[in-house]
């Protein structure tokens, strides 16, 4: 990817006024990660409660944060859709109703997962609530 993102660079760099300049940071080389299928499966029935018949799976290869957080926990992500499917870039938005049945589906995603009797699902619910009220990353 450096190595397009390169080509880009210098492309752009021969063609317009203003100059870009890339750096990599070898810290930043995170791979992407598989979302745990139980976890999917939750949000899947939730979802199906919720919006019957029309919500879409998203099989993906997980990036943003689930690529950190997939080293001490299982992940899975949730996607509610953006108005006219614009999405990463400024004019990104999502309409009212649509974050409303997201927060829906993972809230009823998040209570199936704690009572589902998982002691280790419960078991890192309970250490990442610690994490965040106190700041000492999960064991």
């Amino acid at each position: 990817m450096s190595v397009q993102l390169s080509h880009l660079v210098e492309e752009a760099n021969s063609t317009g006024s203003v100059k870009v300049e890339m750096a990599v940071d070898p810290r930043q080389n995170v791979k992407s990660v598989l979302c745990d299928a139980t976890l999917q499966r939750h949000i899947e029935r939730a979802a199906e409660q919720h919006a019957p018949g029309s919500w879409v799976s998203m099989p993906s290869g997980a990036a943003h944060d689930a690529q950190v957080i997939a080293r001490v926990m299982p992940v899975a992500m949730l996607f509610v859709p953006s108005i006219a499917g614009i999405s990463h870039n400024f004019e990104e938005n999502t309409a009212d109703q649509d974050i409303c049945l997201g927060c829906r589906v993972f809230l009823d995603s998040v209570a199936a997962v704690a009572n589902s009797g998982n002691a280790r699902a419960n078991a890192r619910i309970i250490s990442i609530e610690r994490w965040c009220h106190n700041g000492a990353a999960p064991a």
